[in-house]
C-alpha cells in the first residue's frame, strides 16, 4: 500500500483518506454503470452517431461537435471530454488499415510513385472523413457508460 503525497502516514491495518475516496468513488460507479447497460452496445449506438442512452438522438452537432444534450432522452453530454481519444483511435485503426493496403497494393500492381501517392492520400483522406466523428461518437459512449468526465485524477 503505497500512501498520497498528501496523506500522513498509515498506521498497519489503517486507511488513508485517498483510499477511502477510491473506495466511495468505485462504489458509485459500479452502480452507475448497472444503470447505463452493457459497455459495447453504448460504443456502438456512439459509432452509428447515436445516444448511448436512447440510440436515438444524433450525439453530434457538426463534424467533431458533440451535442450538449440528446434531443431525444435529455442525456446530459456537456461534461464529457473526449479531448484526443478520437484522433488517437483513428491513427490506430486507419493505420492498420491503410498500410497493408498500400503493400498488397505495391505487391500485386506495382504502381508509380506518383499513383501511390494519389491513391493513398484520397484513401486515407476519406478514411478520416468517414471514421473521426464515428471515433468521435464511440469514445464520447466508452466515456458515458464508464460514467468518465475526461478530467479525472489518477489515485
Amino acid at each position: 500500500m503505497t500512501a498520497h503525497r498528501d496523506d500522513p502516514p498509515a498506521r498497519e491495518g489503517e486507511t488513508t483518506s485517498w483510499e477511502a475516496e477510491w473506495a466511495a468513488h468505485k462504489a458509485v460507479n459500479a452502480a452507475e454503470r448497472r444503470k447505463r447497460g452493457p459497455i459495447l452496445r453504448c460504443m456502438a449506438r456512439g459509432f452509428r452517431l447515436r445516444c448511448p442512452r436512447c440510440g436515438e438522438g444524433k450525439v453530434l452537432r457538426r463534424f467533431l461537435e458533440p451535442n450538449p444534450a440528446c434531443d431525444c432522452c435529455g442525456e446530459d453530454y456537456s461534461a464529457i471530454r473526449t479531448d484526443d481519444f478520437a484522433p488517437w483511435l483513428g491513427i490506430l485503426v486507419i493505420g492498420h488499415v491503410l498500410v497493408p493496403l498500400a503493400i498488397l497494393v505495391e505487391t500485386l500492381f506495382q504502381p508509380s510513385l506518383t499513383a501511390h501517392l494519389i491513391i493513398w492520400t484520397l484513401v486515407g483522406l476519406e478514411m478520416v472523413l468517414l471514421f473521426l466523428p464515428r471515433a468521435k461518437g464511440m469514445a464520447l459512449g466508452l466515456m458515458w457508460s464508464l460514467n468518465l468526465r475526461g478530467d479525472e485524477h489518477q489515485h
